[in-house]
């Protein structure tokens, strides 16, 4: 029997340093009662003797001792939690600002919601001068990169899909909450820092290896997803909205996308969501101004059977 409200699955493999940088953001940032799972896939780097030092009630390694991909490695714990939330984190991000305390309470508040999207600030690579991360799917989700659920909404769309392996899974997640007709937002905070080691080199196998798996993300999510991108009058001119103002307001307000100056409360890359976004109402930074999350997703079309989007539950 356990206190505990929330299970954190976080994976790693031969990073020992960033796990640890982990285990103590979480230890420093989360005061309500909580179990951290983290499965390690056969680290020879000292990883696994760090976890046995700091194994507790509340930290919990998985010695799985071989490489199962991501989907797999979260999904074979997601499977068997029994907190009322789950989370999933990667070894290389940073907890800040009790981030995973409030997206429980958003959660507790809000029983309508099914995914609260982490914010993720990148702290290495390309893109250190955004605000957060985040990017608008072709279909006009906007995806969670990092995301805390109701643990029966986790098993109620089948976890990470399989068939997607490591890269695009938090997409796909993103699509098959949204599609089971739960609302996803994000906090409104920056709760993660990501200290990704990024691959810049185009001439590297480890960039060549990146972009193979980010094709085939492209592809799985196109053959997956494509037939629910109905067209939009909304969405359509949310887009000229969002041209218009660009054009109209750029001399007076900076509304560049890596601007962190508000702008009535809200920063530019949170309006530019809001318009990108098919399933974001146009006046959500209005009628978020006050609340703990933003940028809330609602879709209200048809409910496509969620077999059809790669359940792993139907992979082997």
């Amino acid at each position: 029997m356990t206190d505990a409200v929330l299970s954190i699955v976080a994976g790693t493999y031969n990073r020992c340093d960033q796990v640890k940088r982990l285990v103590e953001s979480v230890q420093r940032e989360t005061k309500i009662p909580y179990i951290l799972y983290i499965t390690d896939a056969g680290s020879t780097d000292g990883t696994i003797e760090y976890l046995e030092s700091v194994a507790s009630d509340r930290v919990r390694p998985i010695f799985v001792g071989k490489l199962l991909g991501q989907a797999r490695a979260y999904n074979d714990v997601f499977m068997q939690v029994d907190t009322p939330y789950v989370c999933w984190v990667s070894d290389d991000n940073e907890i800040v600002n009790n981030g995973l305390d409030k997206a429980v309470r958003i959660l507790q508040a809000n029983k309508k919601i099914g995914m609260v999207g982490l914010k993720v600030k990148d702290k290495e690579g390309p893109f250190v001068k955004a605000p957060y991360i985040g990017g608008v799917s072709p279909i006009g989700i906007l995806n969670v990169n990092q995301g805390m659920l109701p643990t029966e909404v986790m098993r109620a769309v089948g976890g990470f899909s399989e068939e997607f392996r490591d890269y695009g899974i938090d997409p796909d997640l993103t699509a098959k909450v949204l599609f089971l007709g739960r609302d996803v937002v994000y906090t409104r905070d920056v709760t993660i820092h990501h200290y990704r080691n990024w691959a810049e080199d185009k001439e590297s196998e480890d960039y060549k290896k990146l972009q193979a798996k980010h094709d085939r993300f492209h592809e799985l999510y196109k053959k997956n997803y494509a037939q629910y991108d109905a067209p939009s009058r909304t969405w359509r001119l949310k887009k000229r909205a969002w041209d218009w103002a660009k054009t109209r307001l750029s001399k007076r307000f900076d509304l560049s996308m890596n601007s962190s100056k508000p702008i009535f409360r809200n920063l530019p890359r949170d309006y530019y969501n809001t318009m990108m976004a098919k399933h974001i109402g146009m006046f959500d930074p209005l009628l978020t101004m006050n609340k703990d999350f933003h940028l809330r997703q609602r879709y209200r079309g048809r409910r496509p059977s969620i077999q059809l989007i790669g359940d792993p539950g139907n992979n082997s």
